[in-house]
């Protein structure tokens, strides 16, 4: 596909607004001589920046301070990094170019779209990079579909433009073929919009938000069969797809109630490389099935880095690159060049121990075993979750059961009511709330993540928990028998 055959495909999915939004340049595009001197341009002089140098000291391994290496970061001459009278300076709005390419090859070597007119763009943020989608294709024309539980913020981010957001049902299960959303539901939504009363009166669907793998909050990943599935509905009814991926390289090693703490990351028997890594552990994104530029995929640092440098990328078409970045040049342009030069750095020092055919493929190989040992720790903390859960009274007792999910950072679980119930569901679970706060945890409650309450009043009696932010394994393990103690005085009132 050429640029302009994705323009004329995708030109009217746009916004109203951002069909009027064209940003205005001062700049003379004429040749200059090669000894030109520049007084047109509002950059401060790099030698009146306060910061000279910086070094980061880098840990080899999650939480081993012992382990620490430098990378330097000076003010001009800087073979380990980008420098910083570079990255400190004013920059392209689409961000630091050696980091546009080191975001590209991540991509095009897990995840290559199905065609060659694609692009990157970064973003402060995953955040960031959802409110300027959103500002793009919708208005109070649009009508977008999500999963029924999903991060709270993409539903006012999508009700902010007077887009309509509308629930697609999950199955909330522990069967990994069947987890997700429901492609039944979804296939007779889409074929039959314009005679379900509650819907009839909205514009028929312009886009599904989806969080694919490792889901927010239900831990929920959509397998490879329905991912060709929800593409195929999306081709069919001409449908954009944004994929949601902050988890998706936090996958766990399959869980062993035998030897609950085997971790195949760190299992000596059994040698994960990073092939096994990234074409065994790793689901695809929609990106691979695409071969007409219909998917958005969004990408972020925050959980692989650190949230604080707000940092993150989009991948998508060319066109819908370009109205990003006019939309972009007039709102938040570039990233901190800091935490781009900070990230940067650091991908160049992990490559920097690794043997490759060229130092990009040596950085690609250097991040991605970073992130194993990031998936190995948090495969670690669920799996020690895992074991204290299935250790409790209540779970003993059939109170509940644990959707195990397999990529993230959350895990849910699931209240088991006698039939029927003693009472109403969300009440219920607004006492198990408050009991589990008196023991000293605090968890989310299904129905807060709800896209319409009363659509998944019938499902959302769950209890979202994270294995990520618990100091340590004595924590995780505290905070689970305190939960099991909270089933177990609710089922006794």
């Amino acid at each position: 596909m050429s640029f302009e055959e994705l323009k004329e495909r995708y030109s009217k999915f746009l916004s109203r607004r951002d069909k009027f939004r064209n940003p205005i340049s001062f700049w003379d595009g004429d040749l200059a001589p090669p000894d030109l001197i520049g007084l047109e341009v509002g950059l401060p002089n790099e030698n009146l920046f306060p910061i000279k140098a910086i070094d980061l000291h880098l840990v080899d391994k999650p939480f081993d301070d012992k382990e620490a290496f430098v990378a330097s970061m000076d003010r001009y001459d800087n073979p380990e990094g980008l420098p910083i009278a570079r990255s400190f300076q004013y920059s392209e709005t689409r961000g630091m170019f050696p980091l546009i390419n080191f975001c590209k090859k991540v991509i095009g070597t897990v995840n290559k779209p199905a065609y060659d007119e694609w692009d990157v763009l970064l973003s402060n943020g995953s955040s960031d990079s959802m409110f300027k989608i959103f500002e793009t294709f919708c208005d109070e024309s649009t009508t977008v579909l999500m999963e029924e539980f999903t991060f709270s913020p993409v539903i006012s981010n999508v009700q902010n433009t007077g887009a309509t957001c509308v629930p697609i049902k999950m199955e909330l299960t522990t069967d990994p073929a069947k987890q997700g959303i429901d492609i039944a539901y979804l296939t007779h939504l889409l074929e039959n919009w314009t005679t379900i009363p509650q819907y009839s009166h909205l514009n028929k669907p312009k886009m599904i938000y989806t969080i694919a793998t490792g889901q927010n909050p239900t831990g929920m990943t959509l397998s490879m069969e329905k991912r060709r599935q929800i593409y195929a509905l999306a081709q069919k009814h001409d449908l954009l797809i944004l994929e949601d991926d902050p988890y998706g390289y936090l996958r766990f090693s399959p869980y062993d109630p035998v030897h609950p703490l085997k971790n195949l990351y760190t299992d000596e028997s059994h040698s994960l490389t990073v092939e096994d890594y990234l074409q065994k552990m790793l689901v695809k994104s929609f990106m691979t099935l695409d071969t007409d530029g219909r998917v958005i995929r969004l990408e972020t640092f925050s959980k692989l880095f650190a949230p604080g440098l707000r940092l993150a990328y989009i991948a998508a078409n060319k066109f819908i690159i370009e109205r990003l970045l006019n939309f972009t040049e007039v709102t938040t342009r570039a990233p901190s060049g800091a935490s781009q030069a900070i990230v940067y750095t650091t991908i160049m020092a992990l490559g920097s121990k690794e043997t490759a055919a060229d130092e990009m493929d040596a950085m690609f190989l250097g991040w991605i075993k970073w992130v194993m040992k990031l998936a190995s720790a948090y495969t670690h903390r669920r799996n020690v979750t895992f074991k204290a859960l299935y250790e409790t009274e209540a779970y003993k007792k059939n109170f509940f059961t644990v959707l195990e999910p397999s990529a993230g950072m959350f895990i849910d679980i699931k209240v088991n009511w006698p039939t029927p119930p003693t009472g109403d569901k969300k009440e219920l679970m607004s006492q198990l709330n408050k009991i589990i706060i008196k023991n000293g945890v605090k968890v989310v409650l299904g129905h807060k993540m709800a896209v319409d309450q009363d659509f998944s009043s019938d499902s959302a009696d769950f209890l979202r928990l994270t294995v990520a932010y618990a100091k340590d394994e004595d924590q995780l393990t505290e905070a689970c028998h305190r939960i099991g103690k909270g089933f177990v005085e609710l089922f006794n009132m």
